[in-house]
């Protein structure tokens, strides 16, 4: 076991990541029951979350913030070429393969609460924007809003099967790094961050959360 770790993920990206977890199984939950009050208040919740860690790419931390995982061509290249070799990997932050992953998740999710704030039910449920757009537009929304979930969970369960192959092949407890922040460096080749910057994250937590709460019930 290493004695030598980098903090490399900042707290309110880790809680971000286990907030959105939540939030959507909570969202799929809520639907399979037909309690649409709460499926809306999680997808409230998640569109939230959502615009937090856009928000975050560009003024979190080091490794949070999108340019430390948007690789050139030929990083990408290179990496496929060292998939499924053993060890561990180079990169502090998200891999190449790790950053795509992030992005089509984040984009995925973001157009998933979008559309649900023009959704209906068609009967009695009407989402906060339902008004803005005519009933067959609404209906078109709330159609692929459904399709765009089963996108969301194959996404997932390709992320799964990803750590799995990763804690299983390569020997890399991404999961573990996602609670703990931190990453084990032997080889000393990690740039640690310096800290959370909590006081940013808190403030732009509360604009986020008051945002969301004006759109669902002023506009």
């Amino acid at each position: 076991m290493s004695n030598n770790k980098k903090l490399i993920w900042d707290i309110p990206t880790r809680l971000f990541h286990w907030a959105i977890v939540i939030s959507l199984c909570y969202s799929w939950y809520s639907m399979e029951q037909s309690n649409l009050d709460h499926h809306f208040l999680s997808g409230y919740t998640a569109l939230a979350l959502i615009l937090f860690r856009i928000i975050w790419g560009f003024i979190g931390s080091r490794y949070a913030k999108f340019g430390s995982f948007i690789y050139k061509p030929s990083e990408y290249i290179a990496y496929l070429k060292t998939f499924f070799k053993r060890g561990d990997g180079k990169y502090a932050g998200h891999n190449p393969m790790g950053g795509l992953s992030v992005l089509a998740l984040l984009l995925v999710i973001l157009i998933q609460t979008g559309t649900g704030m023009f959704a209906d039910d068609e009967y009695y449920y009407f989402a906060p924007l339902n008004d803005y757009v005519s009933g067959s537009t609404a209906g078109r929304i709330t159609e692929f809003h459904g399709i765009n979930a089963k996108v969301i969970f194959g996404l997932a369960i390709l992320h799964i099967l990803v750590i799995v192959f990763y804690r299983l092949f390569k020997k890399e407890k991404l999961t573990l790094a996602m609670i703990t922040g931190k990453k084990p460096d032997d080889q000393d080749r990690y740039e640690p961050i310096p800290g959370s910057r909590l006081k940013t994250a808190i403030v732009l937590a509360v604009i986020v959360s008051a945002a969301v709460y004006a759109i669902v019930n002023y506009l």
